[in-house]
């Protein structure tokens, strides 16, 4: 099983930011989600301005609440549970 790869920016901007609120929802997932996650970190995204960052796969999330964060996960892994149903 491909895990979806999550990388928060622990740059100092990001951190001043308020990354750190995003972590902790992060950590705070369900088990059965964090099975299914990679979670790391990044030194910097290069949107200093536009922060807290994280990327989801490919995807850069600007600006990012643990609210944004945790509901572009679950859409992933909705989608990706849906797949493996369907296939």
């Amino acid at each position: 099983m491909a895990l979806l790869t999550v990388e928060v920016c622990a740059g100092t901007s990001c951190h001043l930011l308020g990354n750190q609120a995003i972590i902790e929802a992060l950590e705070s997932l369900p088990v059965s989600w964090q099975k299914q996650i990679r979670l790391g970190y990044r030194s910097c995204l290069g949107s200093c301005g536009r922060g807290p960052c994280v990327t989801i796969g490919k995807q850069v999330i600007e600006q990012a609440s643990p609210e944004k964060v945790l509901t572009v996960i679950k859409q992933r892994l909705t989608a990706v549970n849906v797949e493996k149903e369907v296939g």
